[in-house]
């Protein structure tokens, strides 16, 4: 699993609850509980090629 623990908005670190919203911009912190699904949770952040 992986659990988004905290947000760094500008200069401030948000601790994430599960009300907590992403902003544009924002630097998202995850822990992974198994490495070997880090390509995977990397995919889920990319932007597409149609995004624009």
């Amino acid at each position: 699993g992986t659990t988004i623990d905290a947000i760094v908005r500008g200069d401030e670190v948000i601790m994430a609850h599960h009300n907590t919203i992403i902003e544009s911009d924002d630097h998202v912190i995850l822990f992974l509980a198994d490495k070997k699904h880090i390509a995977v949770v990397e995919r889920l952040f990319q932007v597409g090629v149609m995004f624009l």
